[in-house]
Formats: C-alpha cells, sequence, structure tokens
C-alpha cells in the first residue's frame, strides 16, 4: 500500500493566488494616490516653480515683494537676454580716464544682475582705506533696517531720519540714527556680517582729529548687495534703493547722464582739499549698475568733481542696451 503525500502542487497554487491579489491592490493603491493633486510648493522657496522674477537680478528670498503674478505690467528682462558687458573695454576707459592724475583714485563698477566688477585706482589700491566721512551713511541705512527686521526698532523710528540723511544728506540725523542702532561699533559690525567693512571713527558731523574710512570697493560691494535684495531682506533692499533713487535737490555730484527713463542717485562726500568721494546707482531701463568713485588730496575740489562726472557718465554706454 503506497503512502499519499501532500499535494505540494496544490499549496504552491493557493500561495500564487495571494500573492497575486496583494499585487493588485497594492497596484490600485498607487494609481489612486497618484491621482491626486501634489501639494503645492509656497512661492520662494527652494524647489518652487512660481518664484517671482526680480528685475534687480536677486536671488534670494522674495519676502515682501506683494509678487500676485499679474499681468498688467510688463515682464522685466531676463538676466539671459542681456549682452554680457565688456569688461576690458569698460576697466581701458577708467584706467585711460584717471591715467596720469596725481592724486589717489578708487573706482569700482558692479553690474548687480550679471556680477561683474571691474575696478580701477592710480596712486593707490582699490582696497586702501580712503578719507571719507559721509560714505558712512548707506551703512547706517543698512544697520537700521537691519534692527527693524531683528524687532529691535520699528519702522516709524527710523522713517524721518532715514529720509533726511538720505535724501537731503542731514548729517545730524545721521548721528541720530547711529546713535539709535548702538552706536558706531553697531554699524561697523552690521558691515561685516554682510562682508563689507568700514572705518567708522567720529560721528558725522563736527570736526575731530580721528578720521572716517572708506574704499571705493567697500562701498560698491555694499551697493551691490541692495539692488540685488539681499542687504537685511528683499524688502529692506527696495525701500534702501527708492530711498537712493529719490531726486536729491542738494546732489553735489552731477553725474552727466543722459537717456530717457534713467534714474540714479548717489551719496557725495565733499571736503575741500581732502577727499571728494560719490556712491551710487544708475538705473536703466534694462538694468542697473554701480559707481563707487573715492579721491583723496584732490589737487582742486572743483576739478575732482569734474572727473567723477566724468568716470559716471563713461561709465553709462557700457551698460545701454
Amino acid at each position: 500500500m503506497k503512502t499519499k503525500k501532500p499535494d505540494i502542487f496544490l499549496g504552491i497554487t493557493i500561495c500564487m493566488l495571494v500573492l497575486a491579489a496583494a499585487l493588485c491592490i497594492a497596484i490600485l493603491v498607487i494609481q489612486k494616490n497618484a491621482d491626486k493633486k501634489p501639494t503645492p510648493v509656497t512661492p520662494g522657496t527652494p524647489g518652487s516653480t512660481t518664484e517671482a522674477v526680480v528685475d534687480s537680478g536677486a536671488t534670494g528670498s522674495q519676502e515682501g515683494t506683494g509678487s500676485t503674478g499679474a499681468t498688467d505690467t510688463p515682464a522685466p528682462v531676463q538676466p539671459a537676454d542681456l549682452k554680457a558687458i565688456d569688461e576690458a573695454g569698460l576697466k581701458a576707459k577708467l584706467d585711460a580716464t584717471i591715467k596720469g592724475l596725481t592724486s589717489e583714485w578708487q573706482v569700482m563698477v558692479t553690474d548687480p544682475i550679471k556680477g561683474t566688477r571691474v575696478t580701477s585706482s592710480v596712486n593707490c589700491d582699490v582696497a586702501d582705506w580712503m578719507t571719507a566721512n559721509r560714505m558712512a551713511q548707506v551703512f547706517i541705512m543698512g544697520a537700521a533696517y537691519q534692527q527693524v527686521a531683528d524687532g529691535k526698532l520699528k519702522e516709524a523710528d527710523i522713517q524721518e531720519d532715514l529720509t533726511a540723511m538720505i535724501t537731503q544728506n542731514d548729517t545730524y540725523a545721521a548721528d541720530r540714527l547711529t546713535d539709535l542702532v548702538g552706536g558706531r561699533e553697531a554699524v561697523k559690525s552690521f558691515a561685516v556680517d554682510n562682508g563689507v567693512k568700514l572705518g567708522f571713527n567720529r560721528p558725522i558731523t563736527g570736526s575731530s582729529d580721528k578720521k572716517n574710512y572708506v574704499s571705493a570697493q567697500q562701498t560698491a560691494l555694499l551697493l551691490d548687495l541692495i539692488c540685488r535684495g539681499e542687504l537685511v531682506s528683499k524688502e529692506a533692499s527696495d525701500k534702501m534703493l527708492n530711498l537712493l533713487l529719490t531726486p536729491n535737490d542738494k546732489l553735489a555730484i552731477d553725474p552727466g547722464l543722459t537717456g530717457e527713463n534713467l534714474r540714479y542717485g548717489f551719496v557725495t562726500d565733499i571736503e575741500d582739499g581732502t577727499c571728494v568721494c560719490a556712491m551710487g546707482v544708475v538705473q536703466l531701463p534694462n538694468r542697473s549698475f554701480v559707481i563707487s568713485v573715492v579721491c583723496n588730496e584732490p589737487v582742486t575740489t572743483d576739478g575732482a568733481k569734474a572727473m567723477i562726472t566724468k568716470l559716471i557718465s563713461a561709465t553709462q554706454p557700457f551698460f545701454a542696451e
């Protein structure tokens, strides 16, 4: 008599049927989830496809832009659509303009959208400390907005003096703001935190044996951060830029710029026989550029002012589209 063996084939068949059923259920679940809409990405966060395009070329946060995707205004020119600056030609032009001058000159020009930086100097290096007093005002402005962002001050606390300091070159307003943000050391610390430096050793108003120092390089880099929307925040940078571009009846440097739809704003410092400086932004229809010029021990103040005007106007054609 033969012993009956277990029906192995029947067991295998049952197992295969169970696995097939489980696989079908898994496929149905996956397909159902795929039909759901993906979770939307918040605009301005990494990976977002709806991040607003900023015409200043900023790559940082879009905080405070208020962008709604409306199409009632022309789309800004994209960085890729702008032609590259002739850096060699611009440097040659700047070098030729200041060649042979007997005083110390520093020039730095930047293109915030393309990241272009062109420098020129004579009788000094573009990064050397140069005597300049009122150039500290833009650093003070940045420090004030930083404290608003940090919740230490309210914008209403700074607005009146800020406007007077930038648009009217009011040095008393500058000193009040300096005290409000914690003094000169606080302003210098703000500069260092943003990768720039300032020799801030005395109040802006009055006279002192101490000197305040800047360089064309450091002031241009600070303005470049503002134009790119990266100083404090996009919202704060926009407000600072608008202040700089506010018409100033007391502007001491005539930039000699021409063309329609052009805005510019400069902070200037003129001390007869010692220094003539200008740092500012020129906003053309499709792009902006930053220029900072510092001259120490000018032969004549009027001559130095005329040379700064010549440098600013000579720069414009390289950025015209």
